[in-house]
């Protein structure tokens, strides 16, 4: 084509699609129609519940003016926005609402193959929900291509336009594909006009409900002048299609919407508004607002456990109990069970008698126990196993129990229970904090801290707090590494030998081992402010404390290890990686009681010790205090600090 007839037919081109929206524009007073598909498509969860994610295709379709905007919010919300451009809809007829004496039955539509083998039936008792009053339906009885065109009426398109067209269709037992198919139309300068096959959309078959079938494409002729599409089924069974869109834009006005938070009826309002600013109408929760509850949480936070001896019976004949929690769609009763270990069998099961230790073992088994209250749906319950014989008295070796409990959407978990297991003490009124979550071995009789509890994650396991202070999924403070302390503490004094017992800024260069001949025998009279930093390993072989006035913070670069025989660290320590309480201890062995007294930041505490007999039951096998002196007393090595004391009761 010269130079010169392709510009005025490209301009011609624009003007007759320029004029074609100003006429669709003055006449379009229909909102679009707006649907969703929905992933998962049903609950997969028990009780209706969600236990994924949830993800929503919104898909908004106008056969006028196009598509502007697809307007959303969850939960009542902040409106969000998703727009759309070049949605104009080029095809003729395109919810075949116009009947003609056509080969197919509709107006500017034909049958692609009229062979005997297709029917095709301009159907007025089905059509895609907003686009009354027909659609069209096709037939086939053979494997053959069946289908109706736009050919003789195709829609404008200039070459090299990025385009995109839909349908929706609905199929009856398809045996093979329905899809459509698109085409450019050329015109060479002869006036000659071919065809080029540009794609095809998704397809379904079987029986489907209204399903959107979409494609995007290039019209990649130079030629190009138009383009239609094919819509039909190439197998046996019945197909309708409604709704055709032809747009001169590079995708469809599809948004997907992911609501992936716990908590129950929450709700997805949307509605479309076209280039003509005419809107769908939303209201919650009847109108364009599908709800859906999900629970991804298992149940968790265990805590208030114990074991208790019942009258008669021997010492080891005892009820284990616990509380669980599921705070979004509640405990499933009835579903509760337990099953414990014992010295003579590996792993964990229950006796067939629970208090006769000779009777078959039924390895890997759960038993039942009791759950109160008995109510369906609690967002906390109490579980108690019957009177169960542990086999003998040997509390060197822990004796567990693992509970199971699930909630009401199916989510299932197990905790394992140390009934004559260590537990930890923090006394101070600070803050115990975990960057990820706090799991327990075994409880405490009484709460295990006076303290906030503060961590990242959602979970803590037998650990309490007597003041019920927990904050949950609390973003994580900045990290103040070996080397950033360094950095802000400035000077310092080379140390090579034993610890001083002035107000400075210390400097080890490796390993550095607190022991008798490296503690001044003074050092816990004195009274100083002192940071130690070690740039390697520190290992604490003897107790080491200070007088109530001072201050010793241990900044370490490597790992803190701590002998079993200590039993007192009086100094505050920061290390980058891993503080181990009992480095030494051996499998079994009895230790006393660590006492910390400071405050302390670790990669990962590793808590080794144990106490034998009655001890685990009234003493903590580490017992924190948190001395805020720290706070104010090291100001000025760290830079300025702000602190603001407040009363929360």
């Amino acid at each position: 084509m010269p130079k010169q007839l392709l510009k005025l037919f490209t301009t011609f081109s624009v003007l007759t699609v320029s004029l074609q929206l100003f006429f669709v524009l003055a006449a379009d007073v229909t909102p679009p129609v707006t649907t969703y598909t929905q992933t998962p498509a049903a609950p997969d969860g028990n009780n209706g519940w969600y236990v994924n994610p949830v993800q929503f295709d919104l898909t908004a379709t106008d056969l006028e003016s196009g598509v502007k905007e697809i307007n959303y919010r969850i939960d009542g919300g902040a409106w969000q926005k998703k727009s759309f451009t070049n949605s104009l809809n080029l095809a003729p007829n395109p919810s075949f609402e116009t009947a003609a004496g056509t080969s197919s039955g509709v107006a500017d539509w034909q049958a692609t193959v009229t062979d005997g083998s297709g029917n095709y039936v301009y159907d007025t008792g089905e059509y895609y929900p907003g686009f009354s009053v027909a659609s069209e339906r096709i037939t086939a009885t053979d494997g053959a291509w069946h289908g109706i065109n736009n050919q003789t009426v195709f829609s404008a398109a200039t070459p090299f336009s990025n385009m995109s067209a839909s349908v929706w269709v609905k199929t009856s037992n398809v045996v093979g594909d329905a899809y459509f198919k698109v085409f450019s139309v050329s015109q060479d300068g002869s006036g000659s006009t071919s065809y080029v096959y540009l794609g095809n959309s998704n397809k379904i078959n079987d029986t489907n409900g209204w399903t959107f079938l979409s494609l995007n494409f290039i019209v990649n002729d130079f030629d190009s002048v138009g383009v239609y599409i094919d819509i039909g089924i190439e197998g046996t069974g019945i197909v309708w299609a409604d709704a055709v869109s032809i747009t001169e834009s590079q995708t469809s006005a599809v948004h997907s919407v992911t609501i992936s938070t716990d908590g129950s009826n929450h709700t997805l309002e949307y509605y479309g508004v076209d280039e003509a600013n005419n809107a769908e109408t939303s209201s919650c929760p009847t109108i364009n607002c599908p709800r859906v509850s999900i629970d991804q949480t298992p149940p968790g936070n265990w805590y208030n456990s114990g074991a208790i001896r019942g009258l008669g019976g021997s010492e080891h004949e005892i009820y284990v109990y616990t509380d669980v929690q599921d705070s979004t769609s509640g405990l499933s009763v009835n579903t509760d069970r337990y099953m414990y270990s014992v010295d003579d069998e590996d792993g964990f099961g229950y006796y067939e008698d629970l208090l006769h230790c000779n009777t078959p073992w039924h390895k890997d088994e759960w038993r039942s126990l009791l759950t109160y209250p008995a109510t369906n749906g609690l967002t906390q319950t109490t579980l108690i196993t019957p009177k169960t014989d542990f086999c003998n008295s040997n509390w060197k070796v822990c004796k567990s129990v693992r509970f199971y409990a699930e909630d009401v959407a199916g989510n299932v978990a197990s905790k394992d229970f140390c009934i004559n297991g260590p537990w930890i003490k923090f006394r101070g009124e600070g803050i115990v904090r975990g960057n990820n979550y706090i799991d327990m071995l075994a409880e405490s009789d009484e709460h295990n801290t006076d303290s906030v509890i503060e961590l990242s994650g959602q979970i803590v396991n037998f650990f309490t707090s007597s003041r019920n202070w927990v904050v949950r999924q609390s973003t994580p403070p900045t990290d103040s590494t070996f080397n950033s302390l360094l950095t802000s503490a400035g000077s310092y004094t080379v140390l090579t030998g034993a610890l001083q017992t002035g107000s400075d800024v210390y400097f080890v260069a490796g390993d550095y081992e607190i022991r008798n001949t490296t503690v001044p025998g003074n050092y816990d009279n004195n009274i100083f402010n002192q940071v130690v930093f070690i740039d390697g390993d520190l290992l604490i072989s003897d107790d080491i404390t200070i007088n109530d006035s001072s201050t010793a913070l241990f900044v370490v670069s490597g790992k803190v290890e701590i002998d079993k025989k200590v039993e007192d660290v009086g100094v505050a320590i920061i290390t980058d990686q891993e503080l181990f309480t009992a480095y030494d201890i051996n499998e079994g062995e009895a230790t006393k009681t660590l006492n910390f007294n400071g405050f302390y930041i670790a990669e990962k505490f590793n808590f080794q010790r144990t106490l034998q007999g009655t001890g685990n039951k009234n003493d903590p096998a580490s017992n924190f205090i948190y001395e805020p002196k720290y706070t104010m007393q090291l100001r000025d090595y760290f830079g300025k600090n702000n602190i603001i004391w407040r009363s929360i009761e």
